[in-house]
C-alpha cells in the first residue's frame, strides 16, 4: 500500500485555505447583506467557505482562527467547541442551499417544466460546489458529534427549513402536472403539509425525484472513487445528466416519455 509523504498530506490545508481567497466585503456578501458583518458571523462564513471543500473530518478550525487572525479561545467563547461550530454552521449552509434553490427556480422561465428544472440543475449544482457540506448532510455518519449537536441544538429548525424544500418540491411537480405556475408563498414554519400532501402521485414523483437527484450530486460531489478514472464514464456525465433530468421531469408530467 502506497504511503503519502507529508507534503502530500499538507494538500488538505492548500485545499481548505485557497491562495487565491480573499476575506473581503465581496466574500462576506456571499453569506448575506452585511459587507462586513461580526466576527462570530465571519467565523461562521468561513467554515462554511472551508468545510465545502474538505468536509468536516478534514476541516481544520485552527485554519480559520489564522485565516480571521483571531485567538481558538474566540471558538469556545462563541460557540463551546469546534463540533459545535460545525453544528451551527451546518444549518445556515442547508438554509442558505434551500434558499438557493428557491431563487434560481424565481429566475427560471415562467412555465412549469422550466421552474422544475430550475430546481432539480440548482440542487446538483450546490452539491458539487458544497461538496463537503454533502457529507454533513446526507452522511450523518461521517461525523457523528456534528450530527449529535444538530439534533440537541437546531433539530427544529433543520426540519423547518427541509419541510419548506420538500413543500416548494411537492408544488413544482404539482404544477408540471396540472400545467400551472403557482404564485402562493410558502413560509418556513408555517408550512400546509396536510394540505399539500394529499396527491399520491406527487408524493411518488417528490420522492423519486428527490432520491434521484441525490444519487446524481453525491456521485459527481465526491467524484465517485470507483470510478473517478474511469474516462468513459466521465467523459459522458453531462449527457447522462441531461437525460436523467428529462426522464424526471416527464415523470412529475404524469407520462413514460419525456
Amino acid at each position: 500500500m502506497a504511503r503519502h509523504t507529508p507534503r502530500e498530506r499538507l494538500h488538505a490545508v492548500d485545499m481548505q485555505v485557497p491562495v487565491t481567497r480573499v476575506l473581503d466585503a465581496n466574500f462576506w456578501l456571499h453569506f448575506g447583506v452585511n459587507p462586513e458583518p461580526p466576527m462570530r458571523d465571519k467565523v461562521l462564513f468561513t467554515t462554511i467557505d472551508d468545510v465545502s471543500r474538505v468536509g468536516p473530518a478534514t476541516f481544520n478550525v485552527k485554519l480559520v482562527c489564522e485565516a480571521l487572525d483571531v485567538s481558538y479561545s474566540l471558538i469556545n467563547h462563541h460557540f463551546g467547541s469546534r463540533d459545535e461550530l460545525l453544528a451551527e454552521a451546518t444549518v445556515i449552509a442547508y438554509a442558505m442551499y434551500v434558499e438557493e434553490l428557491w431563487h434560481d427556480v424565481a429566475l427560471a422561465e415562467r412555465t412549469p417544466e422550466a421552474r422544475l428544472e430550475s430546481w432539480i440543475r440548482a440542487s446538483i449544482a450546490w452539491t458539487q460546489r458544497m461538496s463537503g457540506w454533502s457529507a454533513v448532510l446526507n452522511y450523518p455518519t461521517a461525523s457523528l458529534d456534528v450530527t449529535e449537536f444538530v439534533n440537541e441544538k437546531y433539530r427544529a429548525e433543520m426540519t423547518e427549513w427541509a419541510e419548506l424544500n420538500l413543500a416548494r418540491l411537492f408544488v413544482l411537480v404539482r404544477d408540471v402536472r396540472l400545467g400551472q405556475v403557482s404564485d402562493t408563498p410558502l413560509v418556513r414554519g408555517r408550512v400546509p403539509k396536510a394540505q399539500l400532501l394529499t396527491d399520491l402521485h406527487e408524493q411518488q414523483v417528490m420522492a423519486s425525484i428527490g432520491w434521484s437527484i441525490l444519487g446524481v450530486s453525491v456521485w459527481h460531489a465526491g467524484r465517485h472513487l470507483p470510478t473517478s478514472d474511469i474516462p468513459e464514464v466521465n467523459g459522458v456525465y453531462d449527457n447522462l445528466v441531461d437525460y436523467h433530468v428529462s426522464r424526471l421531469i416527464a415523470e412529475a408530467r404524469g407520462s413514460g416519455e419525456s
